[in-house]
């Protein structure tokens, strides 16, 4: 009796796993990025935004990363225009291949949620800052404010900063910190330096 069971559940499990691994396979299947599509609150124009994902039309990759390289790569560009808490949200759709492709060709659809585009309100240092003249630290960043708050900027001046310091023979780390106004669509930058 209980060796049938047995011989009924082991089936089973195969069967089980077969399936899963084959979902997971199609989830990781390569396939061919045709089409790119944007809706939701872009921020940007759609043509904008297309530039930053041409380099991923007509070719072949896995679902996974498709889907993160096209949010990243969006998500960068919006906060480089000051869209700081933007989200991108990737999903693909199958289309009909073309003759004679070998592989399955997708559209890409990039829901966005661009949110507000922040301004520099302020930007402080603290910490081991006190070491430099803060003259020295704002030229090092060089974050206006006023100016469109780039997201890029943030990491350059977290480099810039740690060379001036490496300079006066300190190796320190950098913790950035950002404080929003939402009702000003303005964010405050504080640079901590620790050793």
């Amino acid at each position: 009796m209980y060796s049938t069971r047995f011989i009924i559940a082991v089936p089973v499990v195969i069967l089980s796993a077969a399936l899963c691994l084959s979902q997971n396979v199609e989830r990781n299947q390569a396939v061919l990025l045709k089409e790119v599509h944007f809706s939701g609150d872009l921020g940007e124009s759609a043509d904008e935004l297309r530039e930053y994902t041409e380099f991923l039309t007509g070719r072949r990759l896995e679902r996974k990363k498709l889907q993160e390289d096209a949010s990243s790569a969006v998500g960068k560009a919006l906060r480089h225009r000051g869209y700081l808490k933007a989200q991108v949200t990737p999903q693909l759709r199958s289309l009909k291949s073309s003759p004679g492709s070998k592989d399955a060709e997708v559209a890409l659809e990039l829901t966005i949620k661009a949110g507000k585009q922040y301004r520099v309100k302020d930007l402080t240092f603290v910490g081991l800052s006190g070491q430099l003249a803060e003259r020295d630290l704002r030229q090092a960043c060089n974050i206006r404010s006023g100016e469109i708050a780039d997201g890029e900027q943030v990491g350059s001046c977290i480099t810039n900063l740690r060379t001036l310091f490496h300079q006066k023979g300190q190796d320190v780390f950098i913790v950035p910190s950002m404080m929003f106004d939402d009702a000003g669509s303005t964010v405050s930058f504080q640079f901590d330096v620790e050793k």
